[in-house]
Parts: C-alpha cells; structure tokens; sequence
C-alpha cells in the first residue's frame, strides 16, 4: 500500500538544493507527487509531497535529517495520506493591488471563511514604488465549492476590495484549468 510523506525544507538558497532533495527521494525508493519552492529574502522553501512503499517512507524519514544537517536545512515531516478533492463547481482567480496597509490578509482570509470557501493558493508581495509608498499584490485562487453562489462571492470579494480601498481584479477559471498556487 503507498504511504505518502509531506516534507518541508528551509535554508539559505544556494544552487542545488533542490537536486539534492530530489537524488535523496530516488535514493530511497520514493516518488515526489507534489512541490512547491520559492525563494523569500535570501531563503529557499521547498514543499513536497513524496510517495512509497511503507519502507521507503520511513527510509525516507530516518535518512533526511542527516542530509539536511548537512544541507544547513530545517525540516520538517509528516506523514499524511493521498489528497481527495472536495468536489468545487468552479474555480477564480482573484488579485487585490493597492497601498499596503497592515490586516490586508487577516480581512481577505477572514471574507474566504465567512463565505465557506476553499482557498487554493495565494501569493502576496509588498514593495516600494519609486515614491516610496509602500503596494500591495495579493493573488488568490479560491476552489468554489458546491452549492455556492459564484455572483455573490464576486460581488463580496469586490466589496471588500472597495472597503479596502485596492483595486480588485476577478477571473473566473475553467474548472481543470491549472495554475501555479492551487492545490489540485
């Protein structure tokens, strides 16, 4: 039976890290399903979902802290079980740009939740412009979930983007259409 392992990664990015993770799953009979790296500052992160065997798992678990002590890497692992998509009618994209303003995430996670819907993936980025006023980029991809009003969760993610005085774009995506953030 496939026993399936999430595996979190941070340290210092520098080239090869990811090869090396890579040649440490193989090594140890596993499969990476899923991942996820980004780089934030001068530190890489990396996110995988590695499936085996019952052995090769808990190789991989008793392995991993070595090469990551000698990787200079934090890790973490859990062991899980194979993801089963709720069933979602649709799916959007949606992105708020504007000045940043501190509680921007704590008011548009908190409107996902009271609308009962499933986030996906999100990226955000705070910079400068030339002026120095601090922007804001919020991207977000919400799975709809059945039974759900897609017009009114439009309606209420443009609402907030006026509360919160950003500009608001909505793109409602085909259903098996991929995208970087959102979990499949």
């Amino acid at each position: 039976m496939t026993q399936y392992l999430a595996v979190t990664a941070m340290g210092t990015d520098r080239p090869g890290i990811v090869n090396q993770l890579a040649k440490l799953t193989a090594s140890c009979d596993c499969d990476i399903i899923d991942s996820r790296m980004a780089t934030y500052g001068n530190e890489f992160s990396l996110i995988m979902l590695v499936a085996g065997s019952h052995s090769s798992i808990t190789l991989m678990e008793t392995q991993l802290p070595s090469r990551a002590a000698e990787l200079d890497l934090l890790t973490i692992t859990k062991r899980t079980s194979e993801h089963v998509a709720e069933q979602h009618i649709a799916r959007l994209a949606i992105e708020f740009i504007g000045e940043d303003r501190r509680g921007t995430m704590k008011q548009i996670t908190q409107c996902i939740d009271d609308l009962g819907q499933d986030l996906g993936g999100m990226r955000t980025h705070a910079q400068e412009d030339p002026s120095g006023k601090a922007l804001q980029q919020v991207e977000l991809f919400i799975n709809v979930l059945e039974h759900a009003d897609i017009d009114h969760i439009e309606q209420e993610m443009r609402n907030l983007g006026e509360r919160l005085q950003l500009e608001c774009r909505i793109r409602r995506m085909d259903i098996n259409e991929n995208n970087e953030l959102g979990n499949e």
